[in-house]
């Protein structure tokens, strides 16, 4: 059974009030804001990890997802934005898939270095599609080249979409160059309409919301190089 909150409330799904209306139990809800309700999650994470960490089931780790998807759209990001950055944090520093510990840890300096520069390697100058990452989102397909720690100031994509980007959004640090490969299709920029097609290059300015729709192939550049942390979800496109 789930422990309550020393303070008498806690944030439950949206279910539990009709399933204890329908056993005949008293109880009084309250309906909070977005940011009210974030900080009530944000509490909750912490419960809904020690009621795992107690039992070990399955279940208990459901309910700690659900938290946490929750979580990130009220700051902002989706749950496609979050297994982005997964995938992201994979490709550079691996899963834990074969049960590796540090015995003797070092300074996080060695760790986490914070630029190319402090390592005596030489950046990378070739980014191959075999060792880049494929995922789908909002209805696009995009193969990521992690130039990143190589080159901070641009990244590169590859995207393919049968219809276009379902979700309207803006990223509030880099700019987006969209170089039109195959196809034809428009560019919702501030509610304004471009229409593209085959060897056009699409500009949308960094603090500018935007979405698009159209059979596509294209080359994407983002600059300086895309951070999840400055993006922000504005609303869902129906295509």
């Amino acid at each position: 059974m789930k422990s309550s909150a020393k303070s008498g409330r806690k944030a439950v799904r949206d279910k539990i009030p009709e399933i204890i209306r329908n056993s005949g139990r008293e109880f009084a809800t309250k309906e909070l804001s977005d940011p009210e309700f974030l900080v009530e999650l944000e509490n909750k994470l912490g419960e809904e990890l020690a009621e795992y960490l107690q039992s070990k089931e399955l279940e208990e780790l459901a309910d700690l997802l659900e938290v946490i998807y929750r979580i990130a759209e009220l700051r902002g990001a989706s749950k496609d934005n979050l297994e982005a950055l997964r995938l992201q944090k994979k490709l550079k520093k691996g899963g834990f898939e074969k049960n590796v510990i540090l015995l003797n840890e070092p300074d996080e300096k060695y760790l986490y270095p914070e630029s190319p520069a402090a390592s005596e390697e030489s950046p990378c100058v070739v980014f191959r599609p075999e060792k880049s990452e494929v995922i789908e989102k909002h209805g696009v397909r995009m193969r990521i080249y992690t130039t990143k720690d190589d080159c901070r100031s641009a990244a590169v994509l590859y995207q393919e979409t049968e219809a276009g980007h379902s979700e309207e959004f803006v990223h509030e640090k880099s700019d987006f160059l969209y170089y039109i490969l195959e196809g034809r299709g428009t560019w919702v920029v501030e509610d304004r309409e471009f229409e593209v097609r085959e060897g056009d290059v699409v500009v949308v300015p960094a603090g500018k919301r935007f979405w698009f729709r159209g059979n596509l192939k294209q080359v994407c550049i983002t600059a300086p190089a895309w951070e999840e942390k400055y993006e922000r979800h504005i609303r869902y496109i129906e295509l």
